[in-house]
């Protein structure tokens, strides 16, 4: 019910928290070990199930927390993708789309340079408009659509620029394996088509996300749309009051419901500081705890605060091996702008990072690998992970006698 349309801030700020998520499945995992004979606890016992926690993303996050806040309960995490610099503060703002630039680089040679290029135009040719309106149809826009807060050609340029990048960012992250039916492949396509101008390169990037099954799933007004000649740019809005498309989370909310939620969050305990550098292929743009807060207040009310550091505080995640941790893997696909936030090395004899060069955003959590279609590090990725969590429960069942 908490995730429903019609909880109060104070639900949400009580129960929409990492820890609340911790805690619900520790309640799911003793059901599960109840239901199969599992002792809860006691790893001496003939009938102690251990348990294993997997995630990519936000959940590879939680995986590895689970380890660090349920030592006694949870006995190895696999956690891919998880950005827990990003959590702790301590990751460089513009380390994200500096990979997603890189990325796309790596996908189509020049790419980098031709989005660079035609936003630089685009943000030139929005600020020459006599209008808003005129701005809107020349990008091919819906007019009868566009947010009313929309209201300055600054705040139709400076959130166009964050539609386009985090679009680019939603494309990186399902940008393996390599093929040139990638969304961001066809997205470098777009902008380094010479025989167009930068406004149709705009309106033809969001043409792309028509019919794409992964932006539906994050965009629901855009399954929902009727075909149209133009593009529905309140797509990106999440629910709630005050939306914007410009949300708390620079790498994109997502729309509707899921979107507020996920915008909500990111306005308590679950900041990641997300900002442009001017070595991205989008306009530099600084990420600040003040614009976070005012954003966050216009959004929920004055008693909403970011509060960024009391998550780290509060699991002590900072430093793992300070607080005994063990049995931890982390997992990155190199070409996934999250590893930017994660831990790239191994950070004590039990607590290991595994990297892969083509790998994209958790790309070895395919549920189908190893596979034809895995390029040789993925493959060579899953023998590597399985050996080490094997090794890992071999430990648990000497540990515990059996």
């Amino acid at each position: 019910p908490i995730m429903g349309r019609d909880a109060t801030v104070a639900q949400l700020v009580t129960l929409l928290t990492p820890q609340q998520a911790m805690a619900d499945m520790v309640q799911l995992a003793k059901a599960f070990k109840d239901e199969l004979g599992c002792s809860i606890y006691d790893r001496s016992s003939e009938n102690y199930c251990p348990i294993v926690t997997v995630g990519g993303s936000y959940p590879g996050f939680l995986s590895a927390m689970f380890r660090v806040a349920y030592p006694d309960f949870v006995d190895i995490s696999y956690a891919s993708s998880a950005p827990l610099k990003l959590y702790d503060q301590t990751a460089d703002q513009t380390v994200y789309y500096d990979i997603v630039t890189k990325a796309a680089e790596h996908r189509s040679e020049g790419c980098a340079d031709a989005v660079r290029s035609t936003l630089e135009e685009v943000k030139e040719l929005i600020a020459e408009a006599s209008s808003v309106k005129e701005a809107v149809a020349d990008a091919n826009m819906c007019l009868d659509t566009l947010p009313e807060y929309i209201t300055t050609l600054k705040t139709y340029s400076d959130d166009l620029m964050m539609a386009i990048a985090f679009s680019f960012a939603d494309y990186d992250m399902e940008a393996y394996p390599l093929s040139e039916e990638l969304g961001l492949y066809k997205a470098c396509q777009v902008f380094q088509d010479d025989s167009t101008g930068p406004m149709d390169k705009v309106a033809n990037f969001f043409r792309l996300m028509e019919g794409d099954i992964e932006e539906e799933e994050g965009y629901p007004g855009l399954a929902a749309e009727e075909s149209r000649d133009c593009f529905d740019i309140s797509i990106f809005l999440p629910d709630g009051n005050n939306p914007r498309i410009t949300t708390s989370d620079w790498s994109g909310s997502g729309g509707g419901n899921d979107g507020k939620m996920w915008d909500f969050q990111l306005c308590t305990t679950l900041v990641d500081p997300i900002g442009f550098s001017e070595e991205s292929m989008f306009p530099t743009r600084e990420w600040t705890y003040e614009d976070l807060t005012k954003y966050c207040q216009l959004r929920w009310g004055k008693e909403i605060t970011p509060t960024p550091f009391a998550l780290v505080t509060n699991l002590g995640f900072a430093d793992l091996v300070k607080t005994g941790t063990s049995r931890i893997l982390f997992t990155n696909g190199l070409q996934d702008m999250w590893s930017g936030g994660s831990y790239l090395e191994d950070v004590s004899d039990s607590i290991l990072a595994l990297n892969f060069e083509n790998g994209a955003h958790h790309s070895d959590l395919s549920h189908v690998g190893p596979s034809d279609n895995d390029t040789e590090d993925i493959r060579e990725g899953f023998v590597q992970i399985t050996d080490i969590l094997e090794t890992w429960l071999d430990e648990i069942k000497e540990e515990s006698g059996n």
